[in-house]
């Protein structure tokens, strides 16, 4: 049995091309229909929905007035506008801890006489099941820079900590 008869149609039923033209309209309608129920499809996950994610951050070496700065409820800024993410607390404001040599050319940890390490708690709405977080509409890891942006202060900050759940926890 050929592969191709006179006319040029697979097996004697159909032609190349029209084959080919059905096999693209099919995949294309089954991407049309798997973007409209996609979110059917989701909604059995049960880490689906939005829940409070609260991060907390730690600047180093900060000088004190981002410290005297920070106000808990002030809402944080991205792309020239404020974010749904807001200051929840200002867990700490220590002396800065700086390492410097002494005069034998050891390594001394002391604190630095004006500078701040500051420990702040945001939150904001995420859904968990999502496999990258933001929050302030950035990217949150623990260990990952995170740019503590709002009217009035932008500092520099790692991410410490991510917590789901309510502030009372």
């Amino acid at each position: 049995m050929k592969l191709t008869d006179k006319k040029g149609k697979l097996f004697g039923i159909i032609n190349p091309v029209d084959l080919i033209v059905i096999i693209l309209l099919l995949s294309i309608a089954g991407g049309v229909c798997y973007r409209i129920f996609a979110s059917r499809i989701n909604s059995g996950n049960p880490l689906a929905g939005e829940k409070e994610v609260y991060v907390t951050l730690y600047a180093q070496q900060q000088i004190p007035e981002v410290a005297d700065s920070i106000k808990k409820g002030d809402r944080l800024v991205a792309n020239n506008q404020y974010t749904n993410a807001e200051v929840v607390e200002v867990i700490s404001v220590n002396p800065a801890v700086t390492v410097s040599p002494n005069s034998d050319g050891k390594s001394v940890k002391s604190e630095h006489p004006l500078w701040k390490d500051i420990t702040i708690r945001i939150k904001d709405k995420v859904n968990p099941a999502n496999v990258i977080l933001k929050a302030g509409e950035q990217e949150i890891r623990v260990g990952y820079p995170f740019i503590f942006k709002t009217q009035t202060v932008e500092a520099n900050t790692r991410i410490t900590k991510i917590e789901f759940g309510d502030d009372d926890e």
